[in-house]
Parts: C-alpha cells; sequence; structure tokens
C-alpha cells in the first residue's frame, strides 16, 4: 500500500500489466496453438504431447501446462490492473498528466485481459477488486457474458476518453495510446454481438463497433496511423520497431536482459518454417532463417490446403509478399546431386553428380501443381506432395515437412548482433492490432446490422484489396457487391491476418468454428462445439 502510493511505485505496477502480453504470449507458442493452431488455416505438423492437445483437441486436459499458465497469467494481469485502479486516486503524481494517461491504460489492459480470457476460457469469474490474500473458500463463480462485457466495454471506452495519441513518455512504445483504444473498443462491441440473442440487440454492438472503427479510419492523421502502400512492407524487418501500420504492439527488447525471460523472448520466427536445411546442398542461413523446428516431435506450423488455396497469387500480392517457396543454394561451392537426396524427394537417380550452382534454386515448396516435377535440375514439394486431395496433410515425412515458409515473423536482430542463425532469442515487437482490422470491421457491420448497407462494405474491403493487389492488377482484385457475405469476410481476413492470432477469434466470435474446420482441416478429426472454449 506505501508503495503504490508513490508515483515510482505506481507506475512499475502499471509497467507489471504489460509483462506478460511478450514474456507468456506473443512471442512464445501457447498462442501460437491456441490462437492459431485448432483452427482451418494451421495444422500443427510436430505432434508433440501438448502441441497435438491444443492444435489438434486430442487428450486435452485442464492440467495442460500452457492451458493453467494462460489462465493463471491473464488473471495476473487483471489482478495488477484492479490493485491499480482502486489506488489510482491515492496516488502522490508529480506529473498530473500521468493520472488519467495511467488510468486510460489500465482500463486497457483489464479489458484486453478479459477479452481474452473469455473467449478462450468462457464466461469466466468476473473480478473488479483485487485479489489481495489467498482464499481457501470455493467462492469462484462463472459470470454472465453480459456483466463481463459490460466491463470491457466500459474499460475500453474509459481507455478511448483517456489516452493520449503518443505514447506517455514518447519513447516509451508499446504502451497504450488512442488508436488502440478505439481499436479496442471496435473489437470488443463486435465480438460482444455473438453474445445477443436480440437483431436490436445486435444492432446496438455493431454501432458501437463499426463507429470505433469508423472514426480510426476517417482520423489516421491525427492518431498517427495508416496503411503502407504495399503488402511487403507491414512485416518488412526494417519496419518493425516503428510500424507506420500497428495500432498495437507487443514489444521484444533487442537486449535480451531485458526481456522477462532472457533467453527465450521472441520465438516467433521458429515456429513457421518449413524444413530447408541439409537438404540438396542448402545449410541455414540468416536469410533463410531458423528451420529447427519443422521436425517431428518439435513445434511447427504448417499452412493449410484451403489457405494456400485462398490466394490467387497472380494478382494478389500478399501471398508471395508473406510466403515463402523459393531456397536458392546459398553455399560457396557448388552443390553435386548425392543417392540419399535424390531418393529423398523421388528424383531419378541418373541425376547422381548433376550439378546446382551457388545463387540458383536448389528447393522449391509451392502451392502449384508443378508439371514433370521429379525431372527438374532443383527439388521440388507441390503442393499434391504435401497434401491430399481433400486437404489433410500427407503420411509421407519426406514431404511434410516442406512447405510454404510464413514470412510474417522474420527477425533481423539475429544477423545485427551476430548470433547464432538456430538462436532461438528473437527481439521483434509483435503487431497485435494494425489498421486494417477497422476496415474489416465496418464492412462486416454494414453486412450483418438491420439495414446495413453493402455498398459501404464493399468499399472498405476493396480498400484493402487494392493495397494488396499486385502492381496493375488493383481493377481485378476489386470484388463486387455480391460477395459482401460473411464467408466472405472470413476468407479475406484469412487472407490478410493468417497467422496472427485472429483466427480463433474469428471463427468462434461468428459460429463458424466447427463447419469451417470440418470443411478446411481434416487433420483435425476430433472437433465439436465444445472445442469453442479451451480446454
Amino acid at each position: 500500500n506505501n508503495v503504490y502510493k508513490e508515483q515510482a511505485g505506481f507506475e512499475a505496477l502499471v509497467n507489471s500489466a504489460y509483462a506478460f502480453w511478450g514474456g507468456q504470449f506473443y512471442g512464445r507458442e501457447d498462442f501460437v496453438l491456441l490462437l492459431n493452431g485448432g483452427g482451418d488455416l494451421w495444422i500443427n505438423i510436430a505432434n508433440c504431447g501438448y502441441g497435438r492437445q491444443m492444435s489438434k483437441y486430442e487428450e486435452l486436459t485442464a492440467s495442460v501446462g500452457q492451458i493453467k499458465n494462460t489462465w493463471n497469467r491473464l488473471y495476473e494481469i487483471i489482478n495488477d490492473c484492479n490493485a491499480g485502479l482502486e489506488r489510482i486516486d491515492q496516488v502522490e503524481f508529480k506529473d498530473k498528466k500521468l493520472r488519467d494517461i495511467r488510468f486510460g491504460e489500465l482500463s486497457f489492459m483489464r479489458a484486453y485481459a478479459y477479452w481474452h480470457l473469455v473467449e478462450i476460457y468462457g464466461n469466466v469469474d468476473l473480478r473488479t477488486k483485487e485479489t489481495s490474500a489467498e482464499s481457501l473458500s470455493m467462492n469462484c463463480y462463472r459470470s454472465s457474458y453480459e456483466d463481463l462485457y459490460d466491463l470491457m466495454l466500459a474499460d475500453a471506452q474509459n481507455a478511448v476518453d483517456n489516452l493520449p495519441v503518443d505514447p506517455y513518455p514518447v519513447k516509451d512504445v508499446g504502451r497504450a495510446t488512442s488508436k488502440a483504444a478505439y481499436g479496442l473498443l471496435a473489437r470488443i462491441a463486435l465480438t460482444r454481438v455473438s453474445y445477443c440473442d436480440s437483431q436490436a440487440d445486435k444492432d446496438k454492438y455493431y454501432k458501437i463497433a463499426e463507429d470505433a472503427a469508423q472514426y480510426v479510419i476517417d482520423n489516421q492523421s491525427a492518431l498517427k496511423v495508416s496503411l503502407y502502400n504495399t503488402p511487403a512492407e507491414v512485416f518488412d524487418p526494417d519496419n518493425n520497431k516503428t510500424n507506420k501500420e500497428a495500432m498495437f504492439v507487443v514489444t521484444h527488447s533487442t537486449e535480451s536482459s531485458l526481456n522477462m525471460q532472457a533467453k527465450n523472448p521472441n520465438r516467433m520466427h521458429m515456429y513457421f518454417h518449413a524444413s530447408y536445411s541439409a537438404r540438396a546442398g542448402m545449410v541455414q542461413d540468416y536469410e533463410y532463417g531458423n528451420d529447427k523446428n519443422a521436425k517431428s516431435g518439435s513445434m511447427a506450423m504448417m499452412p493449410t490446403r484451403y489457405l494456400l488455396e485462398l490466394y490467387n497469387e497472380n494478382i494478389d500480392a500478399r501471398y508471395n509478399a508473406w510466403f515463402r517457396e523459393e531456397y536458392k543454394l546459398n553455399t560457396p561451392k557448388a552443390y553435386a546431386w548425392t543417392k540419399d537426396q535424390l531418393d529423398y524427394f523421388e528424383k531419378p537417380s541418373s541425376m547422381i553428380g548433376q550439378v546446382i550452382q551457388p545463387g540458383e534454386t536448389a528447393l522449391l515448396f509451392t502451392k502449384k501443381k508443378i508439371a514433370d516435377k521429379r525431372n527438374l535440375p532443383y527439388a521440388v514439394v507441390d503442393i499434391d506432395d504435401t497434401y491430399a486431395a481433400d486437404g489433410s496433410v500427407s503420411k509421407s515425412a519426406n514431404f511434410n515437412i516442406h512447405f510454404p515458409t510464413l514470412l510474417k515473423y522474420e527477425d533481423a536482430n539475429f544477423e545485427n548482433k551476430g548470433l547464432p542463425t538456430n538462436s532461438q532469442v528473437g527481439a521483434n515487437d509483435v503487431i497485435t492490432m494494425r489498421l486494417p482490422e477497422m476496415y474489416f470491421i465496418v464492412a462486416e457491420c454494414e453486412i450483418m446490422k438491420s439495414g446495413g448497407n453493402k455498398e459501404i462494405a464493399k468499399a472498405r474491403i476493396n480498400d484493402i484489396r487494392r493495397r494488396a493487389a499486385v502492381p496493375g492488377k488493383e481493377a481485378e482484385m476489386e470484388v463486387g457487391v455480391d460477395k459482401m457475405t460473411i464467408d466472405f469476410i472470413l476468407e479475406e481476413r484469412a487472407r490478410e491476418y493468417c497467422g496472427e492470432f485472429m483466427r480463433w477469434f474469428d471463427l468462434k466470435r461468428t459460429g463458424k468454428l466447427v463447419e469451417y474446420v470440418k470443411a478446411h482441416n481434416p487433420d483435425i478429426p476430433l472437433i465439436q462445439p465444445h472445442h469453442a472454449w479451451r480446454p
């Protein structure tokens, strides 16, 4: 109590509400498995114990460490926020601006934590007061979704009313600011709709969501947020620490000792890579990244056939900007094909001794179907090698670890600091909210609310699709009013947000989880309606 009355002590309390987002969630495998796994876009190829439980619902129990850790850490964040919100008017602030700003940050963090908690676990115990002592009585209960979302919406509105445009102090990148507050209000209000019984109630929350999202779209300059011109710029490692499209980021320091887990900060760069090293002469390097997880018993996420086929890469630049198919020989000397590597890729033994020169294509893991693929001078694993026609992953251990690699989490820190290529110590910030989401929210509200205007929905979707277009293909990327359905919105959100922790929430919110997994991810045969809650 004495510590928190002082400004410095209270600041430490506020800072602690941020810590677990990077230390436990966005940067670790827990959320990779919980929020990207278990849906229609990704499959965990590794099949390790907890990975299988979380991403495929096999043997899933409440005792799984990642399930318990997520629950505990989210409630710890909430408890820090409750402690701060209860005490804020007793603090002796030397800087008078801080009271309202920190009030806004604690309100944002409590709403953000409850949103994750409720959507992952259901209608949990709503706590708005600090839990300051152990209790041996079993007095936890399930609160109503109405009460939980009323608190989240009130907190998000308090964040809107109190947070500044710039972090305070300005150098504190990663603090919640005004754009994040509007974005969170829009996201929470849209999610709230799924718990409404009547269309009139739904319309109430559609309006809140759309108004907040449209405010961001209309006030980008004032809020200091804007779209990049091309998809490639969004996840360019050079733009990671100062990303103009980001509305909220979870930070990781380039000085590993400053992270909550110094040796395991942001490991996102490892979880989406296909296996490439030690194949056709390739060696692990900085450009192609750390592929140590792309093996049985480890942790790697591969795209489903459905996700890959959602893209028309001839007109949509997002695919080639955000996925890697080709690997060029990265050794100073030429590679001569050996019998074991030819056998591995099912190539003819007549190619023994045939040479690949440095800089020439050595591997191609592609979403296309390649004719005469076995006789090409490089190794090819095409979509029919990686997946069966029904979309299930190939049973071939030689082919099912080779797939297009997601590039959204490539990290330049290793090369910049001279760390080994197989290092785990990533330092990228993780973008957990970015501007295109506001366009999708406006479009969805116009499609789903009473008397909505699908022309407005079409315009917002085409804003994002034009940005995504291959240069000169903007007109081909535009879609008409006939595409303005919730299923098309989900397709477009998949193309834009794959791998960004949104899919679980999208499928649950729209009631499409079981339908989409059964239709598009046959490697999760156990999916049932109750899996909309973990565990």
